[in-house]
């Protein structure tokens, strides 16, 4: 059975894994382009579901949270990746002061811890 499973397993890898290696290596623009579709969908899918599932202004805080934390974590590896380290430090120090700021001001009953009196 473990056998079975580990060919299984592999197989289908092997199926999934062939034609984005030959995108990759053949047609590098519509493996890119192909990548960027499927990361946006998804994305798109995820907005939509938080919406459906949250309401509208509880995902509205929590997309404007995940665009600030994944600015804190990008822009300071660029910047580090350019050489610019004493900026980069700068941007990790904005960034956490910008999400901390968000948090206080979009603060969400629902996340507020309840205190029990």
């Amino acid at each position: 059975m473990f056998l079975l499973l580990l060919f299984l397993c592999a197989g289908l890898s092997g199926l999934l894994i062939w034609p984005l290696w030959t995108l990759a290596t053949n047609f590098q623009e519509a493996y890119t382009l192909s990548i960027s579709i499927i990361i946006g969908l998804s994305l798109l899918f995820l907005i939509l579901r938080q919406v459906k599932k949250h309401g509208a202004k509880n995902s509205l805080r929590f997309i404007i949270k995940f665009i600030i934390i994944l600015a804190w974590i990008s822009f300071p590896f660029a910047l580090v990746i350019h050489g610019k380290r004493l900026y980069a430090l700068a941007a990790i120090i904005f960034f956490s002061l910008l999400f901390f700021l968000v948090s206080k001001i979009l603060k969400s009953k629902t996340t507020e811890l309840k205190t029990g009196k």
